[in-house]
């Protein structure tokens, strides 16, 4: 079972609640002012700190600690950068599509714990393998971001970002919307695929 709840403040999308801990879902919506774009979706993520002044100039290395870009079959390999990809995205809403960006976002506060269970590379393969399987189960692009908000000062556990861009990725551009993800009722579908990667990738002793 799962329902929506209103955005929090400085929170740019409406979060789904779920059953998995430390899973956030919701999918980011264009404004009616047209500030909220892909573009500037994907940008916040990877520029948790030292943002640029503006997100549709060319950006410079991002900030936050590792990112990546996954891409389904056929995808051309100029969408291999994520501003590139942000913008074509854009481009081929024509000002008229809601949905930009499905946020899933994976927190691992055992990296922390002592003694210590998982390491920050074992978070990022294990994520990066989710991404790969996500991109190509369901013919859509995969932004990874991670980010470490100790090491910026700052309260939280680490954390990635899966940033899917909602509509399908094929080798002629962006098609329909990313059925079945793209909807606030598609939270449970994540979660079971996370649920499941998890649990075969890691192995028990890393699973809380």
């Amino acid at each position: 079972m799962t329902r929506k709840v209103k955005a929090p403040p400085r929170l740019d999308y409406a979060p789904v609640l779920g059953e998995t801990k430390n899973l956030s879902f919701g999918v980011i919506q264009a404004d009616p002012d047209g500030e909220t774009t892909a573009e500037s979706t994907i940008g916040r993520r990877l520029f948790p700190v030292l943002r640029p002044a503006t997100f549709s100039a060319r950006w410079p290395t991002p900030t936050c600690e590792k990112v990546e870009v996954l891409l389904p079959r056929g995808a051309s390999d100029e969408l291999w950068d994520p501003q590139r990809l942000a913008q074509a995205y854009d481009r081929q809403c024509f000002g008229s599509i809601r949905d930009l960006v499905i946020n899933v976002t994976i927190r691992f506060p055992e990296l922390d714990e002592i003694p210590q269970r998982l390491r920050l590379h074992e978070v990022w393969q294990l994520t990066c393998g989710f991404a790969a399987h996500m991109a190509t189960e369901h013919q859509v692009a995969v932004v990874l971001a991670l980010h470490v908000p100790a090491r910026a000062a700052r309260p939280g556990p680490a954390h990635v970002h899966l940033l899917i861009p909602a509509r399908l990725l094929l080798p002629t551009g962006f098609g329909k919307f990313a059925q079945p993800l793209a909807s606030d009722e598609d939270r449970a579908i994540v979660e079971t695929a996370w649920d499941l990667w998890r649990t075969r990738s890691a192995g028990p002793d890393k699973v809380p």
